[in-house]
């Protein structure tokens, strides 16, 4: 009986566990980088054995990609969820202020993700699949379906999704990584307004196009 009491128990902390070791992850990765972080250090932030964190994750780079979990779940649910029967250029708002909050508040794990994977391909092709691919996919099922109902002309919505989100992806590089607002200030509302618009109509005047 003592036994099953502590089976139990051991299972019903381990959500509680792997949080901690995701917190204290964050905290070491941010503060000293992937690879100066050691797993000893974030055991004791973690205030768990160094062993404990290869019961969750088999190595590092499991770890660090287990902190951009909850943009593969719980933003992207989000967005779906929010995004069921609104107009075209309000799912696209959603999409960007989803996507712009949630890279912005893990701009550190991003900037490690892109440089580690200069260095090993297995970890490219995860942040790849996992990271890239996951964010597109939204925007390129949205462009699909406005193409299949005749509302889109026919492109292909794959380079349309990567124009549309690296169009906001070079606000974020100015602000957040060149810190280059002591040059041109943007509004970041007023930036996500352009680009939807930008995105649907161009930039040609409506005059000009009926007349091609």
């Amino acid at each position: 009986m003592a036994k099953q009491e502590r089976a139990k128990k051991e299972n019903k902390n381990q959500p509680i566990r792997r949080e901690l070791i995701l917190r204290a992850a964050r905290e070491k990765f941010k503060e000293k980088g992937f690879h100066a972080a050691t797993t000893s250090e974030i055991a004791r932030r973690a205030g768990v054995a160094e062993g404990t964190i290869f019961n969750y994750f088999k190595t590092k780079k499991d770890l660090l990609f287990a902190l951009l979990e909850p943009f593969n779940t719980q933003v992207m649910g989000d967005f779906f969820r929010e995004a069921t029967g609104e107009t075209d250029k309000d799912s696209l708002r959603l999409f960007l202020k989803s996507h712009l909050s949630f890279v912005k508040d893990n701009l550190v794990l991003f900037k490690i993700l892109l440089y580690e994977s200069q260095f090993y391909p297995e970890l490219r092709e995860r942040f790849i699949k996992e990271v890239v691919l996951k964010t597109l996919k939204p925007v390129e099922k949205h462009l699909a379906a406005g193409i299949n109902s005749g509302e889109y002309r026919d492109i292909d919505p794959n380079t349309a999704a990567r124009a549309f989100v690296g169009m906001l992806t070079v606000f974020v590089a100015w602000s957040e990584i060149l810190h280059a607002e002591p040059y041109v200030q943007f509004d970041e509302n007023a930036v996500i307004e352009e680009v939807i618009d930008i995105f649907l109509n161009g930039i040609r005047k409506q005059s000009i196009l009926s007349g091609n």
